[in-house]
């Protein structure tokens, strides 16, 4: 399976000067939302991902908002200080732009006025997976109020090494079907670099400006800027002259009895964000050397957000995230009045994350379509990533089909464990459908793909 490689490849080398705009695009937008010198590093800390590779999550202006009309009771409260915020749990701490006030905490609306956020960058780890809705929940985190650690888009050995210390408590991960995820990522990548021929996008960077390079980036706006092949040599050739931007061509080329099959495997190295599986990023709780010594102290929640079109349920996104932020304020000792109160009277928002943040790839036009062998190849290439899954579900929600790892750190069978009894559900409902979706092509009685998609056809 894809390697678990936390090093740049040689090949990233030529992108180095690219990707850091990237970033500094991203910390301009957070600076203006939150401002403030004193802010700058805990930002960087945060919100940067942990190296320097593509980054495509999605920028935005902030834009206010006036509070909704309260009843003078609920007024009355709000302007009442806080008294959960001058004792948050250990691991979160309250931190503003502007100076706190005179008296020793805070209200509501001071909270929003002053610009604050609780910062739970020592106790809260978000593995940030590419091309599976993760920029929704960074943004919905920021918006309302918290930060934490992301790391994108691979993990870092520092964060690797702070899940097995004790230091992090709570882990967060967003979660979408890992066959549609990697051709997400695929179908992105050959978006935004230039074609050959009949290109009408300006090319970047050789056709933009030094001083517009920031907010021009072609992950910012793929219909009017593109990557030059410079950029991503060894990416750019693999997608469009290996497989002719094709993703259909290297699925079929990832079946297990393709002659190009090694090739194939070795090429999906240099995709970004599909070049790194969930199990690849969950590697450190699978392995039973692992499992072993992560201190009690340490690890005690793992939060799964999940991302999957459900027959008859249009799981949302955004439910899931809003819950996600419920549950983080709570863990660090706010109380939900608090939290209602605090929420009712925030009057600095972002645009509304589910107009903000539609899904990146979905503005491709190139976008091939998978035939079922395809699906079936690459299902069984990522067959890692859907074993992690019915770990996640536990022996109770076992399949007929794959079996779950035998060596899962505890807190794996815990991914839906959290939030109201509807959202564990949902999110259970989630991961099935995700196994449900391939049970066809992962059973391997069936013989070979093509065998597979024969008998599926007949019956």
């Amino acid at each position: 399976r894809v390697a678990f490689d936390t090093t740049h490849h040689p090949y990233d080398m030529p992108a180095a000067a690219v990707c850091k705009l990237h970033n500094i695009a991203l910390l301009l937008f957070l600076l203006l939302l939150f401002g403030g010198v004193a802010l700058q590093q805990q930002i960087k800390n945060s919100l940067l991902p942990a190296d320097q590779s593509n980054y495509n999550d999605v920028t935005t202006s902030v834009t206010s908002t006036q509070p909704n009309n309260k009843s003078s009771a609920e007024d009355e409260k709000a302007g009442e200080c806080l008294l959960p915020l001058q004792n948050l749990s250990q691991g979160a701490f309250v931190q503003c732009r502007k100076s706190s006030p005179s008296q020793e905490c805070l209200t509501a609306s001071e909270f929003w006025e002053r610009q604050c956020y609780l910062n739970m960058t020592e106790s809260v780890r978000f593995y940030h997976l590419g091309k599976g809705g993760g920029g929704t929940i960074v943004f919905s985190l920021v918006e309302n109020g918290i930060v934490v650690r992301r790391d994108h888009p691979r993990p870092s050995t520092h964060g690797i090494e702070e899940l097995l210390s004790g230091h992090v408590t709570t882990l967060l991960i967003n979660i979408r079907d890992p066959l549609d995820r990697f051709v997400s990522a695929f179908n992105w990548r050959s978006l935004l670099f230039c074609q050959r021929d009949g290109e009408h996008r300006k090319k970047y960077p050789s056709e933009v400006d030094d001083k517009d390079r920031g907010r021009y980036q072609p992950h910012l706006r793929p219909q009017e800027f593109c990557y030059e092949k410079s950029s991503f040599q060894k990416e750019a050739t693999i997608i469009q002259r290996l497989y002719n931007d094709d993703i259909n061509k290297l699925a079929e080329s990832l079946c297990e009895e393709s002659s190009s099959f090694e090739h194939a495997v070795e090429h999906t190295k240099f995709i970004s964000h599909a070049k790194l599986s969930m199990e690849g990023w969950l590697r450190p709780l699978l392995l039973d050397t692992n499992t072993t010594s992560i201190k009690p102290q340490g690890l005690t929640k793992f939060m799964a957000i999940t991302f999957e079109q459900q027959s008859g349920h249009n799981s949302s996104l955004l439910e899931h995230t809003h819950e996600a932020v419920q549950q983080l304020y709570f863990d660090h000792g706010v109380d939900e009045e608090t939290l209602d109160i605090l929420m009712s009277r925030k009057t600095l928002r972002l645009p509304r994350v589910s107009e903000m943040m539609t899904h990146s790839s979905n503005s491709t036009a190139k976008r091939k379509v998978l035939g079922a062998v395809g699906k079936c190849c690459l299902a069984r290439f990522l067959e890692d990533d859907y074993r992690l899954i019915q770990s996640m579900l536990g022996d109770a929600n076992a399949s007929n089909v794959l079996d779950p790892f035998e060596y899962v750190h505890p807190i794996i069978r815990e991914a839906c464990e959290w939030g109201s009894p509807t959202r564990r559900q949902l999110c259970r409902a989630d991961l099935q459908s995700m196994l449900h979706r391939r049970a066809e092509f992962l059973d391997r009685s069936l013989g070979t793909c093509r065998d597979a998609v024969t008998l599926v056809d007949e019956s």
